[in-house]
């Protein structure tokens, strides 16, 4: 290797763990059971509205600005553990609906309900 060779340093960041995601879903078939959705997918979007808002992306093709929702599966476990972190503030706050960790009580009786 010389000194004009060209090198990248990248970060590796750690995405979402599968058993996080898996509980993230979990909550939201709580949340939908809870609100009375009838799609997992309205109520998944409709959290992450709430909660995270959305974001500008230019369309490549038209080069529009428009409002796009946040992908989950994009998120870094940081981001996702944040994103829970909120959603169980804001269910029990807001909703009176109460979602459990792991380990925490009521965790087994829901993963029995929902087969996490």
């Amino acid at each position: 290797m010389s000194g004009t060779d060209l090198f990248e340093i990248t970060k590796r960041v750690k995405r979402r763990t599968p058993s996080q995601n898996n509980l993230f879903h979990m909550w939201v078939q709580v949340v939908a059971d809870h609100l009375g959705y009838t799609s997992i997918e309205d109520c998944k979007r409709d959290i992450k509205r709430i909660l995270l808002g959305t974001r500008e992306e230019a369309n490549r093709i038209t080069g529009e600005i428009q409002q796009v929702d946040y992908q989950t599966s994009a998120m870094t476990t940081a981001e996702l553990s944040s994103l829970m972190d909120k959603m169980k503030i804001w269910a029990q706050t807001d909703l009176g609906c109460y979602l459990p960790y792991f380990g925490d009580p009521g965790y087994e009786e829901m993963t029995g309900k929902y087969h996490g």
